[in-house]
């Protein structure tokens, strides 16, 4: 059977894989470089990842009638297209591997402490496996299922919040910190715009190829303004140095919501969120990543492979980032490379290849 996904099941993907860790990462990402002006480093960053929008939606308008692996090995040829396909794979491991460990430890430090990490982090692959073998459909209309609850709670978490803001905290405005606030641009768009390529290896799974079109776009863009909202809320009722020190600073938003003495910790919310689309992000990224190795070494069915790939991807978690702290560090360099390498210089050699052709 052919698995399908609507424009609207589509979309909801886009928008699940761009918050994903985003959404608990990135306020601290951006104050930390741009300070005050850390709102100011996500809008522009989703004005440049508007530009990497309009690139992927070329390529996907090359899919008609074929997938993202066929249409790498037909621009670049076969030897180097199995090249950068298996670079495309090693990069989707790296990611599912690291989404992995930031909910996991999340889960364990903030919710369920005392916990084992490893624990957490088995059984959330455990779950990410069934969801997989069950196939994109499945993934597609389960995410659509959690989405308007996730985005139920963001919009109640920036509300309950809002009469703690003061907006001091976001002035001046791009007056200091300018080489600061567009070189945070760079980590931010490694974590959020660059990461849907991986969508790209689905796209051809949607009903039409325009639908696919439109959701990259709408996504993209809709997921870029909801960061920008979360990150002023952050920096208003925070603070500069607040949202900087906390390592989940959305976290420490939603501990602050306090109504008449009575409505008040419920920072569950936020975990509410982040479960949601990043269980939707791991599942995507899993199931892309096993379509990949299944293109390179066909077997009779790809759900052969879910499984080996779970435990790697459980020992991967586990190793890829020794610690909380080290996670800043290792999303300002290794990941951001291999971002724009396989997130926007690929793309751009297969837009090329077809301009020159």
């Amino acid at each position: 059977m052919i698995e399908k996904l609507d424009t609207k099941q589509f979309t909801v993907l886009v928008m699940m894989n761009t918050l994903g860790a985003s959404i608990i990462f990135i306020p601290s990402i951006a104050t930390n470089f741009g300070k005050e002006n850390g709102w100011i480093t996500l809008i522009l960053a989703t004005l440049i990842g508007a530009l990497i929008l309009c690139l992927y939606r070329r390529i996907i308008q090359r899919l008609e009638g074929s997938n993202f692996f066929t249409l790498i090995e037909k621009s670049l040829g076969k030897w180097i297209g199995k090249i950068v396909i298996s670079l495309f794979c090693f990069y989707t491991f790296i990611n599912v591997s690291a989404n992995l460990w930031s909910i996991s430890d999340f889960i364990s430090i903030q919710i369920l402490m005392g916990t084992p990490f490893e624990v957490v982090s088995f059984l959330i692959i455990l779950t990410v496996l069934v969801a997989v073998r069950y196939g994109i459909e499945v993934i597609g209309r389960t995410s659509e299922l959690f989405f308007p609850f996730a985005m139920i709670c963001a919009i109640l978490l920036t509300l309950l919040v809002i009469k703690d803001a003061e907006l001091t905290n976001i002035l001046p405005i791009f007056q200091l910190n300018r080489a600061s606030t567009i070189a945070g641009i760079i980590p931010i768009i490694s974590i959020t715009y660059l990461e849907l390529v991986i969508l790209l290896a689905i796209a051809h799974t949607v009903n039409q190829n325009i639908g696919a079109r439109k959701g990259i776009m709408i996504g993209g863009i809709a997921s870029g303004f909801i960061l920008i909202i979360i990150t002023i809320a952050s920096i208003a009722v925070l603070g500069v140095q607040g949202t900087s020190n906390y390592i989940y600073p959305i976290y420490a938003l939603g501990q602050r919501i306090n109504i008449f003495n009575f409505f008040e910790r419920v920072e569950i919310i936020v975990a509410f969120i982040w479960f949601f689309t990043i269980f939707s992000k791991l599942c995507v990224s899993f199931y892309v990543l096993i379509s990949g190795i299944q293109y390179l070494i066909p077997l009779k069915t790809y759900k052969t492979w879910t499984i080996p790939f779970t435990f790697l991807a459980f020992l991967a978690s586990i190793q890829i980032i020794p610690n909380t702290i080290a996670a800043f560090p290792f999303i300002n360099g290794p990941y951001t490379v291999i971002s724009i390498i396989v997130g926007f210089i690929i793309p751009l050699l297969l837009f090329a290849c077809k301009w020159k052709s």
